[in-house]
């Protein structure tokens, strides 16, 4: 009896421990910091913050800037982020001279530093403090496309694909190992504020479950193939003005994609700064550099300024108009005002303004 007694409770100790092993355990969140300031990182802060298996400690961002003609100052998009989920924010003017801050980060005995678009250079100092790695999230195809504009370039040259890249932070610009690569179509009605968004929302989609992987070492860092690199540079204002007697419609749809919202793009129209807010390339017409066409209620023309034109004629009219001398563009005038001018030579006297919503339409 005694044995039989000592053999129940010898499988209640195995069923015990059984239903032990199988209760899921409850693990330590793991501990990170972000460095980050533009609205294109918040998607990927939002889904770590939302997610229990991290706690993020700290973010780190730039200081707040003066914005708009008020000059009123303002919280980089990620401050206001972390703020809003009652996260401590640092706004160090050097990262790498902060003594005290990084002491802290120490102290915190943090998993990870998640870096997307901080804005400055990290130190290796700095890149040595977290227990697992230092991780960024870059906007290509790694190693194409390496430094501050990924996105812009990826549509200046008319890719058909573009993506992200999750790395190990090194101190070369965007030279570290890679872990994962995620790709994305560039579609054809897709400009540099739609490509950010879809790039930030697949960040932070991907981002999450690779950190987990890359702590269980599921997945490994492969380094970059240094001879297929190429760079990209901060995109300036400066590259935002269009010559369309040298650039093909495909070069100006390119160019016009890439810089929209930011810098935007225009031309020069009689020594005035002319803002294109639209524009769309046509096949079916192939006009030579410097020749307008007017069509029905569409000037057609391999220069992409295209305006809206009152019709108060119901006949189609064809005209070829010379702009090797002059240049023009039409702008509130009734058809047979236009029609009228062209005949005569006569440009509209009508100011250029970058404010003007005008319709766009681009041959070449």
């Amino acid at each position: 009896r005694i044995r039989k007694v000592q053999r129940e409770g010898c499988w209640c100790l195995i069923l015990l421990l059984i239903l032990f092993k199988s209760k899921p355990q409850m693990s330590t969140p793991l501990k990170i910091v972000f460095l980050g300031t533009p609205e294109l990182a918040c998607p990927t802060l939002e889904a770590l913050i939302k997610d229990s298996r991290f706690e993020v400690k700290a973010v780190i961002t730039q200081e707040d800037k003066k914005v708009g003609r008020q000059q009123l100052l303002t919280f980089p998009p990620i401050k206001k982020l972390a703020v809003e989920h009652n996260i401590e924010v640092f706004q160090p003017i050097k990262l790498n001279k902060d003594s005290e801050l990084i002491e802290k980060l120490k102290n915190w005995q943090i998993d990870f530093l998640v870096i997307i678009g901080y804005g400055q250079i990290v130190s290796q100092k700095v890149l040595n403090i977290p227990h697992i790695k230092p991780i960024n999230v870059h906007f290509s195809l790694l190693p194409k496309y390496r430094g501050a504009s990924p996105i812009e370039q990826a549509l200046l040259n008319s890719d058909s694909e573009t993506g992200i890249s999750i790395m190990e932070v090194t101190l070369g610009m965007d030279q570290g190992p890679i872990y994962q690569i995620n790709k994305i179509p560039i579609n054809s009605e897709d400009n540099s504020m739609t490509l950010r968004q879809k790039l930030a929302d697949l960040s932070a989609q991907e981002l999450p479950e690779s950190l987990i992987k890359i702590k269980n070492k599921q997945i490994l860092a492969i380094p970059q193939e240094e001879n297929l690199a190429t760079y990209c540079q901060k995109i300036t204002k400066e590259q935002a003005e269009v010559t369309p007697q040298t650039e093909s419609a495909k070069d100006v749809m390119a160019i016009l994609k890439a810089f929209t919202p930011w810098p935007g793009i225009s031309l020069k129209i009689k020594g005035k700064n002319c803002k294109i807010l639209q524009a769309q390339e046509n096949s079916e017409k192939h006009l030579p550099a410097g020749q307008f066409q007017i069509e029905s209620k569409k000037l057609l023309s391999n220069i992409p300024i295209i305006t809206n034109i009152n019709k108060q004629a119901s006949q189609t009219f064809h005209w070829y108009f010379s702009l090797l001398n002059s240049l023009f563009i039409a702008e509130k005038q009734s058809f047979a005002e236009l029609k009228n001018n062209i005949i005569n030579k006569t440009p509209p006297a009508i100011p250029c303004s970058a404010k003007l919503n005008r319709k766009i339409l681009c041959t070449g």
